[in-house]
């Protein structure tokens, strides 16, 4: 492997100081000034490392009066603009996207239902089945639906991983969905789907909740991904 370069070796050393338990949580980094004697490297560099931090969602910045940087309690989220770029470069596919999310959302719901743990999910079905609810709060509120179907699984690096391809294939629903989809029959084919899904974890039945919410993502994350083609 080659030298690391200036700002990568103030990353690691901040790495290494969290593994040790030296930084933590809300903890608030040195100076600028202080980092770049510390490492004997530029004030420049000490940017960049922060930028990249920044960037992961592993620290937050203030400017002004206030300025400093602080290791963040809840982490943000880098994997949305990764998964993002990744698919717009064609380096991972809607297929793959998908393929992922059947494997993430039929395990959860398949660990929920092992609890009985589906009225978790009846009040955001609640609100979805407004018929006064418009068409894009509809689409928020059934990704949420998904990200809450993970996150009551109780693993934090799926809830991650799972917003940012929840996000990724909403706006793909929200691209297409004017174009070509019928709301009026689409809408309540997705409340039936859900509800089935959550009726089927309610009453503990895994394997059913599991193959629901497979066939159902398969199913709509295809119609989304097929664009119509160019004019």
């Amino acid at each position: 492997m080659g030298e690391l370069r200036a700002h990568e070796q103030i990353l690691e050393a901040l790495r290494a100081q969290i593994d040790d338990g030296t930084l933590g949580v809300g903890d608030r980094l040195p100076a600028e000034r202080e980092l770049a004697t510390r490492f004997g490297v530029s004030r420049t560099s000490v940017r960049e490392a922060i930028r990249v931090l920044e960037v992961m969602g592993i620290v937050s910045v203030r400017r002004g009066a206030e300025h400093g940087v602080t290791l963040r309690r809840e982490p943000g989220n880098a994997f949305s603009t990764i998964v993002g770029l990744l698919v717009g470069l064609d380096h991972v596919s809607v297929g793959d996207i998908i393929d992922f999310r059947v494997i993430v959302e039929s395990g959860a719901a398949r660990a929920l239902a092992a609890n009985g743990g589906g009225d978790a999910l009846a009040p955001l079905l609640d609100r979805m089945e407004d018929p006064a609810l418009p068409q894009p709060e509809f689409h928020v509120l059934d990704a949420g639906f998904h990200v809450a179907l993970v996150r009551a699984a109780g693993n934090a690096l799926l809830n991650l991983v799972e917003d940012a391809v929840a996000g990724l294939l909403r706006k793909l629903v929200l691209d297409v969905a004017t174009l070509d989809w019928d709301w009026a029959d689409v809408r309540p084919r997705l409340e039936r789907e859900h509800r089935a899904i959550q009726a089927a974890i309610a009453a503990r039945d895994e394997d059913r909740a599991a193959l629901l919410v497979s066939q159902h993502i398969r199913f709509w994350g295809r119609r989304a991904s097929a664009r119509p083609p160019s004019s």
